[in-house]
């Protein structure tokens, strides 16, 4: 093999293992924010330790069945329902176990991000 293209594929190498790097801390730095979103938003709720374990479920849950439609082939049409039907579901649930101040903090909270997610966008 030429010294080029040793170099190359060198440099290729390098290159991919930077990339990788770069992704895992970037990994890092979400799941800290996430998880002081999540400690803020177990605040606004008043959440009781029953509540705080049922509704860590239905978040975990939740995330896995983003992670999965994100991955998953198919048109953005059928991603879109997708996700307004897990949306859906995980409402439903996080109905049957906040009160009816709780769930109106949750829904006031779900606009204020969507707003937040809005926002981002456009910059």
């Amino acid at each position: 093999m030429k010294p080029s293209r040793r170099f190359l594929l060198l440099a290729l190498a390098v290159s991919l293992s930077m990339i990788t790097n770069a992704q895992s801390k970037l990994s890092d730095e979400r799941k800290k924010e996430l998880q002081s979103k999540y400690e803020e938003y177990k605040v606004k709720l008043n959440l009781t330790q029953a509540q705080e374990e049922k509704v860590k479920a239905i978040n975990t849950t939740y995330f896995e069945g983003l992670a999965s439609l994100k991955e998953s082939g198919g048109s953005k049409l059928s991603k879109l329902k997708a996700y307004r039907k897990m949306n859906d579901e995980k409402d439903r649930q996080m109905k049957a176990v906040l009160d009816a101040s709780q769930y109106e903090t949750y829904k006031k909270m779900q606009k204020e991000m969507r707003a937040e997610l809005k926002n981002s966008r456009k910059q």
